[in-house]
């Protein structure tokens, strides 16, 4: 078998529920590298243990069917270990494909298809077979390492303050009252989803509340890491 694999930080993402169409807040390990390939940018990983599988400029069609049902075919995928070819009817005529496995947690993921015998379907050589029931989708918001402060509040409870965000958008600005006085704030929302996430300190109106100007709030129901 072979592998692929990333060494492990901790960054906050935002996950999207498939099944339910809900928004789910999560963390996944992974590695600064996986950050420079992907732009920081959306990607699928494990959905039992978040391991980044595949980035989303990887995805080449949805249209595909597998044991479980609906499946994507990627150009690339990371953190598989590939186990030992056969060959396989599939709908669309026989195959040499192998199966691939989460590296992390070893989880049966789909298959790489090696070869091909229809000239039709040689394009699906190389390529990787992702079940959609085995993967959710991800996408970068911050770094933990850009938390300053878990000691505010948000709409819906505790709230953190970052230095940095990523991925996200930011709305219009408006004056807002908050607990600690006037502002002028705006909402940021999930670059790729568009859920409200928090907001960004535009403005503070008092001399000790100049530090939040530029900062982010991330509202801690909308973002999960083991061992808050």
């Amino acid at each position: 078998m072979t592998s692929t694999t990333s060494n492990n930080s901790y960054q906050l993402v935002v996950e999207l529920c498939f099944e339910s169409g809900l928004i789910v807040f999560n963390v996944v390990s992974k590695s600064f590298s996986l950050m420079a390939e992907s732009g920081g940018g959306p990607f699928f990983s494990c959905r039992s243990c978040h391991n980044p599988l595949a980035l989303r400029d990887d995805l080449i069609s949805k249209k595909f069917l597998a044991k479980s049902g609906p499946a994507y075919m990627f150009s690339h995928a990371m953190n598989v270990i590939v186990g030992q070819k056969e060959d396989r009817k599939l709908i669309t005529g026989v195959f040499s494909v192998a199966d691939i496995y989460c590296s992390n947690c070893g989880q049966v993921l789909g298959w790489k298809y090696i070869r091909a015998y229809e000239q039709t379907q040689m394009y699906k050589q190389g390529k990787f077979i992702i079940e959609r029931a085995k993967i959710s989708k991800q996408n970068h918001v911050s770094l933990h390492d850009d938390i300053i402060s878990k000691a505010f509040q948000g709409k819906h409870g505790r709230a953190f303050l970052f230095s940095h965000a990523m991925n996200v958008v930011v709305g219009a600005k408006e004056d807002r009252r908050l607990l600690t006085g006037l502002h002028t704030v705006a909402d940021i929302h999930c670059g790729d989803c568009r859920e409200v996430l928090g907001w960004k300190y535009v403005r503070a109106y008092e001399a000790l509340q100049k530090y939040k100007e530029g900062k982010f709030i991330f509202e801690k129901s909308k973002i999960v890491k083991e061992d808050w």
